[in-house]
């Protein structure tokens, strides 16, 4: 059995180099410790030295594994911190570069190699830009023809121009990071006060959403602060007020690795904070007895941000919220 798998061990790799050589790439990998994520100081200048060996990237994939020994769970968020310390050892900041990074952590699948300590690693495969080649066109040899007369010129008849038709400008767009949304999309804040909630949802249509500041967190914890129930509470009458109200709750980011899943729920330990914070959300809803049918949620991350790039603590707080998108009403 372990010579079968050292057998696959050497296969996988001969495919691996040969896959980057035919996309004009190459690879390097960076070993880990047990149950680590930190890059050793020969590993770290190693990766300089492949980055700088390679002045015209094009594209950087990194793959992350781990060993087999723990929790699939635990072993892909492993991987995962793997992948995201390799990035940042590369130095590149995607906001001021043209370099495409990708990022997949595989955990203690699609493993590589035969033994534990060969799969602590990640693959960094760095794919070249392909050199433009300019081809020189021959010079067209002069066509020859017969001298004719030229012939009187036609007279010029000007046709009336007709008026051009007056076109709407399309509304202004803004972006959330990869993804642009309409004006019309942007959710309407709630601060201390939500006395107005249920009348604004009342008047809203299936897509439109609505913030409300107030539902805070602990940090790095789907933990809610005391100073939520208020907000909470809001919804809650609301779904109570308008029974065809339905809701996907939503929660969101700011200031973290937009190539990463999730963020760090120290709570869980696991990558979901965002979306265990949208389920302690509908967990109350649920519990105070709102259907489950009505409700929905998801974890977006960092990857849908309000305001791009953050530059202010307003523009962090705005970024870091939960999010109520109307389903039904």
């Amino acid at each position: 059995m372990r010579l079968q798998k050292i057998f696959l061990s050497v296969i996988c790799t001969l495919v691996m180099h040969c896959m980057y050589a035919q996309n004009q790439s190459s690879a390097v990998s960076v070993h880990f410790e047990f149950d680590k994520s930190e890059i050793s100081a020969s590993d770290l200048e190693a990766l300089q030295s492949f980055k700088a060996a390679h002045p015209d990237i094009e594209s950087i994939i990194i793959d992350g594994y781990a060993d087999t020994t723990g929790k699939d769970a635990y072993n892909y968020a492993l991987s995962m911190r793997r992948c995201i310390a390799t990035k940042k050892a590369l130095g590149y900041n995607e906001a001021k570069t043209e370099v495409i990074l990708k990022v997949t952590a595989h955990g203690e699948k699609d493993l590589l190699f035969a033994t534990d300590p060969e799969n602590r690693v990640t693959i960094v495969a760095i794919n070249n830009k392909k050199p433009v080649v300019i081809k020189e066109e021959k010079a067209q040899e002069p066509v020859v023809v017969d001298t004719v007369a030229t012939p009187p010129p036609l007279p010029v008849v000007t046709a009336p121009v007709p008026a051009s038709p007056v076109v709407a400008a399309p509304p202004p767009v803004v972006e959330k990071d990869t993804v642009v949304i309409s004006v019309s999309s942007i959710p309407k804040e709630f601060g201390d006060d939500a006395s107005d909630l249920v009348k604004t949802l009342q008047n809203s249509k299936p897509g439109e959403s609505v913030v409300l500041k107030d539902i805070l967190f602990q940090p790095a914890s789907h933990q809610l602060l005391k100073s939520s129930r208020s907000s909470l509470n809001a919804v809650l009458d609301a779904l109570k007020k308008i029974p065809t109200l339905n809701l996907e709750i939503q929660g969101h980011m700011c200031c973290g690795d937009p190539l990463a899943i999730d963020g760090f729920d120290e709570d869980s330990k696991d990558f979901a904070l965002s979306n265990n914070r949208a389920k302690t959300v509908y967990d109350f809803l649920v519990s105070n007895g709102i259907d489950a049918s009505r409700l929905t949620y998801k974890g977006f991350g960092t990857r849908v941000r309000l305001v791009t790039p953050e530059v202010t603590d307003d523009d962090r707080s705005r970024n870091r919220r939960v999010e109520f998108v109307i389903t039904n009403i």
